[in-house]
């Protein structure tokens, strides 16, 4: 695991060399790829989208949804970076971190469109985990890549299908800039557009490190209690070596590297895991209360390389990474980039309208009875305000109670999701309650024909055993009273669990019905597993849902919901 805060810094130290090294034999392939698809894209799927690259050569994304984030302007509360016994916890501790983006499905062109919405759809319930997206490269940036933009065309070379290292993080920005000028000089149409907006596309640059942790712990295929539990992503039956190349105790695999060999991750994305590490668009801040600190540094590198021990391929780890040192541009043999396709926050048109009727909309607070609200209340005092000191001042009270409302909207649909996991959670316990009662019934009701027949056998029996059986007849009876015993107390339990969750019900109904479906929804698409738990969640979920309705219909129907709650499941 992670040894140490200095040792980590100095791996990385050690390795930085002001000019590209050649690679060493750990590197190098035997021949180079068999076929041009091994620099590109050797693991095809129908989820790829992909986009055209000089030289006949191709760059390949996936399309990644920002779970359960409804608008333009929602966004998701993450959990990122790490828990660990570094005791320099400043460095990469778990922080708070919200993650957008600027692109959505109706921006794509209609073939990516068809091809990113079949991959960000609960396979469950078929609607989508959410409609904000961003295009994540589905493997790093290879040699063969980098020459097609960077150099020309020319024979494929045996390190063809290896990550690109050896460039600067400037470097890497250039290549972006290059290929971006590629497509709108030769491929526009593959460029994300947006309505009435004639001059803003879609951007190609370095991801994020939100992004790109999001991405690499498995976006939208796991559930949000896993991304928040486990520090990688789960993969059960399979060992982290599966994944990527780092140290791991064993000896390095012969080829190195290459793109595309290991086991991709849930959202179908390869060699986050070790192989070379990845620069991210971010600069470094240190983690101070979980928070990121306001200073500014290096680049932050990502994933960990072949020169990783397992602690530190981690997609939660941030390693800061000086630009420059005294001999020049930093490069390494061992740090390469991959791509994202993204927006611009705020572009013109259509969207620019809809965001800003989005921000007036979740700035405003429902009509009261007694007049206009506040803010419409402020509005027509800044139209009556008789001085530019006056307008200005009405002006910033009236952005600080939209920024409050805001921050309290965000608040209540927080508070709202929570609340619909906790009535899915009751109504399960429920279940569970109840199946545990009719046991302990089953097991009185055995003990009852066991004493009948035992009484029986007393009155037939000789002398010499009757002391004995009926010793064994009060053991039987002190069993059947504990076993009694547990009966009532599971029928209480069920009582007040079932109380419980009616008043649950009830206060769900005080909930805006709007935002309630949304949450009800989002609590939905994450339970998406296939195990059994899941499959069960899935059937309480249709049982909370028709009881929400009687609910907010006030058609209560205790005995109704009890046989509901009570009733097997389906075998799923």
């Amino acid at each position: 695991m992670f040894k140490n805060f200095i040792l980590a810094l100095a791996a990385v130290a050690i390795f930085m060399v002001v000019s590209p090294a050649p690679l060493g034999s750990q590197l190098a392939t035997k021949g180079g790829p068999a076929k041009s698809t091994d620099a590109y894209n050797p693991r095809p799927d129908p989820a790829d989208i992909v986009f055209p690259l000089p030289c006949d050569l191709k760059m390949v994304f996936k399309a990644i949804s920002l779970f359960g984030v409804e608008g333009r302007l929602g966004d998701l509360d993450a959990p990122l970076g790490t828990d660990d016994d570094n005791p320099n916890g400043f460095f990469d501790r778990k922080y708070r971190a919200h993650l957008g983006s600027a692109l959505s499905l109706a921006d794509l062109p209609p073939d990516q469109r068809a091809i990113a919405e079949n991959a960000i759809k609960n396979p469950v319930s078929g609607e989508l985990y959410g409609d904000q997206i961003f295009l994540f490269g589905k493997y790093e940036v290879t040699n063969a890549q980098w020459a097609a933009v960077m150099e020309g065309c020319g024979p494929l070379k045996p390190d063809a299908a290896l990550p690109k290292t050896g460039i600067s993080w400037y470097e890497a920005l250039s290549f972006t800039e290059k290929y971006m000028t590629f497509l709108l000089k030769n491929h526009p149409e593959y460029l994300p557009s947006f309505p009435d907006d004639t001059r803003n596309v879609g951007l190609i640059r370095l991801p994020t490190d939100a992004e790109w942790e999001y991405a690499a712990r498995g976006g939208h295929a796991v559930t949000v209690e896993d991304f928040k539990t486990y520090p990688l992503f789960r993969h059960d039956g399979a060992q982290e070596a599966e994944y990527g190349l780092f140290i791991d105790g064993a000896s390095p695999p012969a080829p190195g590297p290459r793109v595309g060999r290991f086991r991709p991750n849930p959202v179908g994305v390869y060699d986050t895991v070790g192989n070379v590490a990845e620069m991210t668009f971010d600069l470094f801040k240190m983690t101070i209360g979980s928070r990121l600190h306001g200073a500014t540094g290096g680049f932050i590198r990502k994933g960990g390389s072949f020169r990783s021990e397992a602690g530190e391929i981690l997609p939660g780890r941030r390693l800061e990474v000086a630009h420059f040192y005294r001999e020049g541009p930093t490069r390494s043999n061992d740090l390469g980039f991959r791509l994202v396709l993204s927006a611009v926050a705020a572009p013109g048109g259509t969207r620019f309208k809809q965001i800003a009727e989005e921000w007036r909309q979740i700035g405003r607070p429902r009509q009261v009875e007694t007049g206009l609200d506040p803010l419409e209340k402020l509005n027509r005092l800044i139209e009556k305000a008789s001085s530019d000191e006056e307008r200005a001042t009405f002006n910033s009270l009236k952005n600080d109670f939209q920024s409050y409302n805001v921050s309290v909207a965000k608040e209540k649909e927080a508070a709202v999701r929570a609340h619909c996991k906790n009535l899915l959670n009751t109504a399960y316990s429920i279940h569970n309650t109840d199946r545990r009662r009719r046991l302990a019934a089953r097991e009185f009701d055995k003990m009852n024909e066991n004493i009948a027949e035992i009484t029986k056998a007393i009155k037939s029996a000789p002398a010499a055993q009757r002391a004995e059986l009926n010793e064994l007849a009060q053991r039987m009876q002190n069993m059947r009273a504990d076993i009694k015993n547990d009966v009532d107390e599971f029928e209480l339990a069920i009582s007040n669990q079932f109380t419980y969750y009616k008043a649950l019900l009830y206060d769900a109904t005080e909930f805006d019905q709007d935002t309630l479906i949304n949450q009800m929804r989002f609590v939905f698409n994450d339970i998406k597993g296939t195990d059994i738990y899941h499959r069960q969640m899935r059937q309480f979920y249709e049982i909370v849902d028709q009881h929400l309705a009687m609910a907010i219909n006030n058609e209560y129907n205790d005995k109704l919901m009890r046989e509901d709650l009570f009733s097997s499941l389906r075998d799923s």
